[in-house]
C-alpha cells in the first residue's frame, strides 16, 4: 500500500469529519453575513467590443445572527486548529506506518508540541500537493506552531473575550486579536486545503491564487512574508467568434485586454463560453472551465477541435 492513497484519503475523511463539516458551514454562513454575492457575464464579440452583466445581490445578517456568529468565534478558531491538527497527524502517521519514524508511541498518542517538533525537526514524505506546492506545508505548519498557545488558552483555561466583533485571546505575554474577516481566511485556508487532501477540491491556478490571498489576510498568524496576492475574482465570459475561411480564431489576447480594462485592479480568472457564428448565426459552441482556458493568445477552432468541451450552441 503506497502512502496518500485513496484509503489514506479516506481515513483523513473520517478524522476530520464534523470540524469539516462545522468549518464548511460557517465559512458559507460567514459569506452570508458579510454580505454580497457579484455575478458577472462579460459577452465579447471577438476582436470588437464586451459588454459587461453585472448580478448584484447583497444579503445582509441579522443583528441577531452576526451575535450568534459572534458567540461561536472562540469555537470556529479551535475547530479551525483542530483541522491543522489533523492534517499533520495523518501525515506523521502515513510516515509512522512507512517506517520513516521510529518511536515507541504512534504520533495520535503525541502531544501537540511534539507533534510539531517532529515535523520541524524530522525528513519526512508529504502528500503530493504539498510537495508540488511547498508552501502550504510551510505556511500551514506556521499556523499550526505560532497559534498552539492561543488554542490552548481557549480549550484549556477558557481565557478570551469577543467585544466588537473580535476574539482576543492572550498567552504566554503575547495578545492576538481576530475580527471576524481574519477568522474567515483562516477558516477558509484551512478547509480548502483539507479538501484538496481528500481530493474535494481539484487542485488550479484559481484556488493557487485564492490561497495566497487568504494566507495574506493572516499575515500576523503565520509570520511569513506576504504574496501581495490580488483578490481573485471569477466571471463568466460569452465569446462570440464569426468563422473565418473554415476557422473560428478566438482572440483571447483581446478577451484578457477586455477584462483588465473592466476590472484593473483585479486578479480575474474566468469561465469561458466560445460561439461560433456563421452568417451572424450560431452554429458550433465550446465550454472551457477557468482552469481549462488556454494561455495562448490565440485559439484556432474548427468543427473537430476541443471536443470534450463541445456543448449545444442553445446552452
Amino acid at each position: 500500500m503506497s502512502m496518500y492513497d485513496q484509503s489514506a484519503q479516506r481515513w483523513l475523511r473520517e478524522k476530520l469529519d464534523y470540524e469539516l463539516w462545522l468549518l464548511d458551514f460557517l465559512s458559507s454562513t460567514e459569506e452570508i453575513l458579510i454580505g454580497g454575492t457579484n455575478i458577472s457575464t462579460i459577452t465579447i464579440i471577438n476582436r470588437q467590443y464586451a459588454h459587461v452583466d453585472l448580478g448584484l445581490t447583497d444579503i445582509v445578517g441579522s443583528g441577531k445572527a452576526i451575535e450568534v456568529m459572534n458567540k461561536i468565534m472562540p469555537l470556529t478558531f479551535t475547530a479551525s486548529y483542530k483541522i491543522l491538527d489533523m492534517i499533520f497527524e495523518w501525515i506523521l502517521e502515513e510516515n509512522y506506518t512507512a517506517g520513516n519514524i521510529k518511536d515507541k508511541k504512534p504520533p495520535s498518542k503525541w502531544s501537540f508540541s511534539k507533534k510539531i517538533n517532529k515535523l520541524q525537526k524530522l525528513r519526512l514524505f508529504y502528500p503530493p500537493l504539498m510537495q508540488s506546492e511547498p508552501y502550504i506545508k510551510d505556511y500551514l505548519l506556521a499556523l499550526y506552531d505560532k497559534l498552539l498557545k492561543f488554542r490552548n488558552e481557549i480549550v484549556h483555561r477558557n481565557k478570551f473575550s469577543v467585544l466588537d466583533d473580535k476574539l482576543k485571546v492572550t498567552a504566554k505575554g503575547q495578545t492576538l486579536e481576530l475580527d471576524r474577516s481574519e477568522l474567515g481566511a483562516f477558516i477558509r485556508v484551512v478547509v480548502a486545503v483539507a479538501k484538496l487532501l481528500v481530493g474535494d477540491f481539484k487542485w488550479g491556478r484559481y484556488i493557487d491564487r485564492l490561497l495566497k490571498y487568504h494566507l495574506d489576510r493572516i499575515q500576523k498568524l503565520h509570520g511569513l512574508n506576504e504574496f501581495k496576492q490580488a483578490k481573485p475574482l471569477i466571471v463568466n465570459v460569452i465569446l462570440k467568434v464569426p468563422m473565418e475561411n473554415g476557422v473560428f480564431p478566438a482572440d483571447l489576447k483581446f478577451v484578457q485586454q477586455q477584462i483588465s480594462r473592466i476590472y484593473p485592479n483585479a486578479d480575474v480568472h474566468f469561465n469561458l463560453k466560445i460561439i461560433g457564428l456563421e452568417n451572424d448565426k450560431p452554429c458550433i459552441c465550446w465550454y472551457l472551465p477557468r482552469d481549462a482556458v488556454p494561455e495562448e493568445n490565440l485559439l484556432e477552432l474548427r468543427a473537430d477541435s476541443l471536443k470534450e468541451y463541445r456543448i449545444s450552441p442553445s446552452e
